[in-house]
């Protein structure tokens, strides 16, 4: 089963990282074991174009469901994020996602790494919860204009997504019908301009404990 498991991360792996290639036989670390035989893998450790290398337990990423983005609610990753793909796991602050990875090394670790339980101390999340959006940049009067983006917060739901138009002194709220914490919230709203002129529309999302995000997204457009 251990076999398994291991050849099948290294299958989604392979599959999910664009220009890349999930190399299970490489150069591991100082003191580090190359695994041949998935069946003695205990750790897998992601190396970014950056140099950025994360390591974690075979295990912990299996039990958390781990994947390699490549794409973000059917879009390319790169015009969401900024990179070509990304290291996603569940209930894990950014801080351990590693972009533009370039290199899996599957390997056999006397000690492997530990990933403790993570406690928010307000340093990891710089806004939660978290929201985008985006829209075209000239509208016409009388004309619909649809905004949309992405809202999440990590390991709590999203339960509405608000809208304001007077650099945030009312708020037009909009509830979210079965949401869960795994998974993001893509939404779309639509409003028709009544007056020509510069706008600048601000969005927000409210997570499950009634928060909303301290840092609203902003897209700026103009009304012709």
């Amino acid at each position: 089963m251990e076999k398994e498991r291991a050849e099948g991360l290294a299958a989604r792996a392979e599959e999910a990282v664009e220009g890349a290639t999930a190399r299970v036989a490489a150069e591991g670390g100082d003191g580090a074991a190359v695994v041949s035989d998935p069946e003695k893998c205990n750790t897998v450790t992601f190396v970014g174009a950056d140099g950025m290398e994360q390591s974690f337990p075979l295990d912990f990423l299996l039990e958390r469901g781990a994947i390699v983005a490549n794409r973000v609610n059917g879009e390319d990753i790169m015009s969401v994020m900024g990179a070509t793909n990304q290291l996603w796991v569940p209930g894990l602050p950014a801080k351990y996602f590693v972009r533009d990875i370039r290199e899996i090394r599957f390997t056999n670790e006397e000690v492997p790494p530990v990933i403790g339980p993570f406690v928010d101390d307000g340093h990891d999340y710089t806004n939660r919860p978290n929201v985008a959006a985006k829209a075209e940049y000239v509208g016409r009067v009388g004309e619909p204009m649809e905004f949309s983006g992405w809202a999440h917060d990590f390991d709590k739901r999203i339960i509405a997504v608000e809208f304001s138009l007077d650099n945030g002194e009312h708020w037009t709220r909009y509830d979210l019908g079965d949401t869960t914490a795994d998974r993001w919230v893509s939404w779309t709203f639509a409003w028709t301009p009544e007056a020509s002129g510069a706008y600048q529309m601000k969005v927000r999302s409210v997570n499950e404990d009634g928060d909303a995000s301290p840092i609203a997204a902003v897209h700026t457009f103009e009304v012709l």
